[in-house]
């Protein structure tokens, strides 16, 4: 009997590894949540087009946009999906390049279209810290990860999908 149940505690450990793995990876994303997409004329170009993320992000977006209007809060989508190239010269910002660091991270969720990036509607798009606490609570919500509560490294305007199955 106890040799059973090291076994089938074994066998949970290994379960647990690979779903946790599955996760890490994005394999689970590729699989349960993939689609066709428009192309993308200029590798360097700025999208903020919907229908340039992942299924399950762009109805995850579609919803936080109806609730933020719920709200009275006026967003825009300012970046979807971001090519490699336009994520490496946004890294290459404040290090190899003249200019600010924007992003932290050369392996973005924009990349793999499973986030987007707002900003207010009006004079002062960045500034209103209110608008952006109220935005992530939206974002929550709804299923997303606001970069408002990141750790390490604050990102307000930026929303992804971070979960195994969409």
């Amino acid at each position: 009997m106890i040799k059973l149940l090291k076994r089938i505690f074994a066998l949970l450990i290994v379960a647990l590894a690979i779903f946790v793995l599955f996760h890490k990876t994005g394999v689970s994303l590729l699989l349960f949540d993939c689609g066709t997409y428009p192309p993308v004329a200029n590798e360097y170009e700025v999208v903020s087009d919907l229908e340039q993320l992942s299924p399950k992000t762009r109805e995850l977006a579609t919803l936080f946009l109806q609730r933020c209007a719920e709200e009275g809060l006026p967003v825009k989508i300012t970046e979807t999906y971001r090519t490699q190239a336009r994520q490496d010269q946004l890294y290459a910002l404040g290090r190899s390049q003249p200019g600010n660091i924007v992003t932290w991270t050369k392996n973005s969720k924009h990349t793999k279209r499973r986030a987007f990036d707002i900003a207010k509607i009006g004079d002062d798009p960045y500034g209103d810290e209110e608008f952006f606490r109220r935005c992530a609570l939206i974002g929550k919500e709804v299923g997303l990860k606001p970069g408002y509560y990141f750790r390490n490294y604050q990102d307000k305007p930026h929303f992804e999908l971070n979960t195994w199955l969409p």
